[in-house]
């Protein structure tokens, strides 16, 4: 065989080798408009991740001044009434919660005895927000189950904390 046949064969092997160990490396080359397009969906995506995030914060903060004010005028009221409204959905039972016991842990901070029908109606208050926020917690996934041990935990300290027991204690 002559040397210039040997050659383009040899030429030939080689381009398809390489041809064949581009299309089997993995991605193609991006071009600069799809690099561009990537990360303005990634911008995006983040922006309404934020926003999101922001709107629950914003809406968690509403509905926590709403319950503060109602909880306060329940435990104030001469009668007694039910301390909150049943929560709808995770956000609002999370967030109910967290407003009986940050005022159960003023109480706390307070020191001192408080007044039974207080007492009694936070003991109310906070267990109708501990069971709505087990009713609205997944006990199958092990960081709700967790959450769910440690608001209990929390529960009954901060109730031992203020003397707040079952009605007839």
């Amino acid at each position: 065989m002559k040397t210039g046949t040997l050659l383009a064969l040899g030429a030939v092997t080689l381009g398809l080798f390489g041809y064949t160990l581009c299309q089997l490396g993995g991605r193609p080359p991006e071009r600069p408009a799809e690099v561009a397009r990537a990360a303005a969906a990634k911008k995006t995506r983040e922006a309404v991740q934020f926003r999101d995030l922001r709107d629950e914060q914003d809406a968690r903060a509403a509905l926590a001044v709403s319950l503060r004010s109602r909880l306060e005028r329940a435990l104030e009221a001469p009668e007694e009434l039910p301390p909150l409204p049943t929560p709808n959905d995770r956000l609002e039972a999370e967030t109910a919660f967290e407003v009986v016991m940050g005022q159960i842990e003023g109480l706390a901070d307070k020191g001192g005895p408080h007044p039974k029908g207080k007492r009694k109606r936070l003991y109310r208050a906070a267990n109708d927000a501990f069971a709505a926020l087990s009713n609205h917690l997944d006990g199958h996934d092990p960081r709700d189950r967790l959450a769910l041990e440690d608001a209990h935990v929390r529960l009954k300290v901060m109730l031992r904390e203020i003397d707040a027991g079952p009605p007839g204690s």
